[in-house]
């Protein structure tokens, strides 16, 4: 599985500007708030994380994956090796948590905002960076493929909206918030590519939804091809919210 999971992950790296984006945002951020010091939540495995350490005074990772924990010490980067929440002896003046925040459901995402909140530095900020939010070209995809959420039988366009609203309305009890809108893309030259890198994101490696999203493919490569298609190939959007927490 985890050959299988870095495998998929590094086609779809090889197809998106997404860290190029991302980084970019971060670090107006950093900017922007002054911040010396940062804790990275779910550090991944490097490519945004090293670069990341080089704009601060101070950096820790926290990453759950043995493989990038490997990567991100060979980097010289700082690193303890679990889940979180864990515990962290010391605060931040920015906490991070890059799509590390992967779930709506209140159980996974509330004691994970909050125990982050706790170990920002007054004045600093948590920053949240997801995928889930406002209707966008993944959750209209998913809504015209059909695809629910099993455990709470809705669509996936209404799962998103609504947790996405409750994960705000949390921070917002935390602190001052603001949000921005990112958009990054996947441009592949071959629907093959695209179906491939997409069934990555929908499945996240796990192999009974990478089979679930197959299945679809006939109903997919149509939306492809009649939405998503231009002169160099195809392309796909995703919109990135950028949820920046205050620490009064």
């Amino acid at each position: 599985m985890k050959d299988s999971y870095i495998k998929a992950f590094t086609r779809f790296l090889s197809h998106t500007d997404e860290k190029e984006i991302l980084l970019e945002g971060i670090i107006k951020e950093i900017e922007k708030y002054n911040i010396k010091s940062v804790l990275d939540i779910g550090a991944g495995g490097g490519l945004l994380s090293i670069p990341l350490s080089k704009e601060v005074n101070r950096y820790l990772a926290i990453e759950q994956k043995e493989e990038y924990v490997e990567k991100l010490k060979d980097a010289g980067l700082e690193v303890v090796h679990g889940e979180f929440p864990t515990e962290v002896d010391e605060s931040f003046d920015m906490v991070l948590a890059s799509h590390s925040l992967n779930s709506y459901r209140k159980g996974n995402f509330e004691s994970f905002a909050k125990e982050a909140f706790k170990l920002v530095n007054k004045g600093g900020v948590l920053l949240i960076i997801t995928y889930r939010g406002q209707e966008d070209d993944w959750t209209n995809l998913m809504d015209d493929l059909g695809v629910k959420k099993k455990e709470f039988e809705v669509k996936i366009g209404d799962y998103n909206r609504i947790g996405y609203n409750t994960l705000i309305g949390l921070l917002n009890s935390l602190g001052e918030i603001k949000t921005r809108k990112v958009i990054t893309k996947v441009e592949t030259d071959n629907i093959e590519d695209m179906v491939q890198v997409l069934s990555f994101v929908f499945s996240y490696g796990k192999k009974e939804k990478e089979e679930q999203f197959i299945a679809l493919r006939p109903k997919l490569e149509k939306i492809l091809n009649s939405q998503y298609k231009n002169d160099n190939g195809y392309y796909f959007p995703f919109q990135h919210f950028f949820i920046t927490t205050k620490k009064i």
